[in-house]
């Protein structure tokens, strides 16, 4: 099993649907997950091996704050529940509202940290950790994940 096989296989069994990935992508550093089309599609960065860079950083340490047994999971697993949180509460989501507080947020992160549906995603994730079910299933996909060079 490839890392991309390992991503969809566990972006798919959070999302409880079939992940694909978007081929055409808007930005070639970031994770996302498109929340307008009928099934979960999910953007990986250009390079998926890149170290973290300071905004991967304050993502994780908020996540963490929130979430202390966070800690002992990698961020490619904390990232890929937050992005598969936005898929899971897209109901909530005012797609027009969520563009305009990203513009507004600029480069501060914890402002965009607290827009409404970033911080609901990553509540999504917390929760979705509490479950020893799925932690274990999250460790599996690490194993999987950090197994291939």
């Amino acid at each position: 099993m490839t890392k991309l096989q390992a991503i969809r296989d566990f972006t798919s069994f959070v999302c409880e649907d079939k992940v694909v990935f978007i081929r055409k992508r808007l930005d070639e550093n970031n994770w996302a997950m498109s929340v307008a089309d009928k099934n979960p599609r999910l953007q990986l960065p250009a390079d998926i091996s890149v170290p973290m860079d300071e905004g991967d950083c304050a993502f994780r340490k908020n996540f963490v704050k929130r979430c202390p047994l966070a800690q002992g999971f990698s961020h490619i697993t904390l990232t890929l529940l937050h992005e598969c949180g936005h898929w899971m509460t897209r109901s909530a989501m005012d797609i027009v509202e969520y563009d305009r507080m990203v513009e507004q947020s600029g480069e501060d992160c914890e402002e965009y940290f607290n827009i409404p549906w970033e911080h609901l995603a990553t509540d999504w994730a917390i929760c979705w950790l509490y479950s020893p079910a799925n932690r274990k299933v999250a460790k599996a996909f690490e194993k999987e994940y950090f197994g291939h060079a």
